[in-house]
C-alpha cells in the first residue's frame, strides 16, 4: 500500500502479549506512522522477554508503557505514561499480538497486567489479533472467549494458517500486517454513506484470445482499480473486484473475481447485480474494442501462417451498455488522447443509451498527454456529471480514488 497518510493524526494504542510474534509488532507499529498515525505502545512483562521497548521507542518516539515505566506524574509537555492516560489519549486499541491467555482474560474482565488494565480503561474500538498453536486456538475456551469478546464490541482479526513456532502447520500465526493495517484504516475511516453499500469494480483489460497462447489486449495495469477497490473497503463499502489482473496485495474482505474475456466481465457483473437495493458498479476496466471472430484452440505456427498475418475480428460487446438495470448507479472510466474533444467524449457516456450514451451518472476520465497513467502510481483525471465537473490535479491512484469515492457520495448527499 502506498505511504499515503490514511489516517492522520489519529492515536493508535497498540498492545503488544507475550507472544513470539510480538516481533511484529515493530512492523505494525512503523506501518501505522507512516500512514499518518500518531502511536504509543504498551507491553506487557511476557512480551518483553521476545522484544525491548527500546526497539518500540526508536520507531514511534514515544515511552513504551511496562511496569517498569508507569508513572502518575503530569508534565506540562508529555501526557504521564500510565493506563489510565494512554487509555484517555488513544483512538483506537490495537492488541497484537494477542495470546490465548490475554484472550480469556479480557472475555471475563480480568486486569493482572498493564495491558488489560489499558485495554479495560479504553472507551474507543478496539482490534485483536490472536497468534498462538493451532491446538490452543481450537481449543472450547478460547472459541468461547472470542465469541464473548465479539460479542462484546471487539473486532477479531482471525489468525491464519502458516507454520508456526513450533514446527507444526495450522492455524493460528497472526495476520499479516498490511491486512492488519487496512483493518484499521477501515474502522477509523468508513462514514455512513459508504458503510455497508454494495460496490462493484472492474478493472484490467480484457483478454480477447487469438489463439491458446497470444491474445488482443490493452496496456491496463489494474492498479486503478485496485487503489479503488481499497479506498472503498476503507470506507466501508461490500467491495467485489472483477479483473484480469490483480497487481498489488488487497484487502481479505474484497471479493476478487478473476476474469478474461469481455463476456465474462459481463458474466461476472450480472452476477453480482443485487436483484433488491442498488450497487455502484465503477467501470474502470478497459475492454477491447474488438475481438477475434475465429480463435484456434491450439497455437497456430508462423510457417503455416506466412510472412503477413491477417486476423480477422469483429466489434466487442459493450460492457457498459449491456449493463442495464435499476439496480446499478454506473460510473464510466475514459481514456482519451484527443485534448480537444476528450471532455465532450466523456461526457456523451452521461447520455441515455437509447441516445447514444450509456446511462452513467459520472465519468472519470483520463487525458493521457505528458503523464501516461498506465502502470503508474500517479494518475491524473476530471470526473463529470450532468451538473458537477472536478479537476484532480497528478496525485498518487490512491488519492484519486478517494476523490472518486467523495465526488459520488457528494452528487448524492
Amino acid at each position: 500500500m502506498q505511504d499515503l497518510e490514511l489516517i492522520n493524526n489519529k492515536n493508535i494504542l497498540l498492545l503488544v502479549s507475550g507472544s513470539i510474534a510480538a516481533y511484529k509488532a515493530l512492523e505494525i507499529a512503523s506501518a501505522l506512522k507512516k500512514s499518518g498515525a500518531n502511536v504509543r505502545v504498551v507491553m506487557s512483562e511476557e512480551a518483553k522477554k521476545f522484544i525491548t521497548p527500546l526497539s518500540f521507542e526508536a520507531l514511534v518516539h514515544t515511552r513504551v508503557l511496562h511496569a517498569a515505566t508507569e508513572n502518575w506524574v503530569n508534565t506540562p509537555n508529555e501526557i504521564s505514561c500510565n493506563h489510565i492516560a494512554y487509555a484517555r489519549w488513544a483512538d483506537m486499541a490495537l492488541l497484537a499480538p494477542a495470546t490465548a491467555n490475554t484472550l480469556a482474560k479480557i472475555a471475563s474482565g480480568i486486569g493482572d497486567n498493564l495491558v488489560l488494565t489499558t485495554l479495560l480503561a479504553c472507551n474507543v474500538p478496539k482490534i485483536v489479533a490472536p497468534a498462538m498453536n493451532t491446538i490452543m486456538f481450537e481449543a472450547p475456551q478460547i472459541q468461547e472467549a472470542i465469541t464473548k469478546i465479539l460479542g462484546l464490541g471487539f473486532d477479531v482479526i482471525a489468525p491464519r494458517v502458516s507454520l508456526l513456532a513450533c514446527d507444526t502447520y495450522g492455524k493460528g500465526a497472526m495476520e499479516n500486517v498490511c491486512e492488519i493495517v487496512f483493518r484499521v484504516c477501515r474502522e477509523l475511516r468508513k462514514n455512513s454513506f459508504w458503510k455497508d453499500k454494495e460496490v462493484i469494480i472492474t478493472g484490467g483489460g480484457s483478454i480477447e484470445n487469438i489463439d491458446c497462447v497470444r491474445y488482443l489486449s490493452n496496456y491496463s495495469s489494474g492498479l486503478q482499480a485496485s487503489y479503488l477497490a481499497i479506498a472503498l473497503y476503507i470506507l466501508g463499502a461490500k467491495v467485489s473486484l472483477i479483473a484480469s489482473v490483480f497487481p498489488i496485495e488487497l484487502p481479505l474482505g474484497i471479493e476478487c473475481i478473476y476474469v478474461k474475456s469481455a463476456g465474462s466481465y459481463l458474466e461476472a457483473i450480472h452476477s453480482k447485480t443485487p436483484t433488491k437495493g442498488r450497487a455502484f458498479l465503477f467501470m474502470a476496466a478497459a475492454i477491447s474494442d474488438y475481438t477475434p471472430i475465429d480463435p484456434a484452440n491450439t497455437k497456430l505456427k508462423k510457417d503455416e501462417i506466412g510472412l503477413e498475418w491477417k486476423i480477422e475480428c469483429q466489434k466487442n460487446i459493450d460492457v457498459l451498455q449491456e449493463i442495464d438495470s435499476p439496480n446499478i448507479f454506473k460510473i464510466g472510466f475514459k481514456a482519451e488522447c484527443d485534448h480537444a474533444n476528450a471532455s465532450h467524449s466523456a461526457r456523451k457516456l452521461l447520455e441515455k443509451t437509447q441516445d447514444g450514451g450509456k446511462g452513467c451518472e459520472v465519468v472519470c476520465l483520463n487525458i493521457i498527454g505528458n503523464h501516461n497513467p498506465f502502470g503508474a502510481q500517479e494518475n491524473e483525471m476530471m470526473f463529470f456529471s450532468k451538473n458537477a465537473t472536478r479537476h484532480t490535479g497528478l496525485k498518487s491512484k490512491l488519492e484519486i480514488s478517494f476523490e472518486i469515492a467523495d465526488f459520488v457520495q457528494n452528487l448524492l448527499c
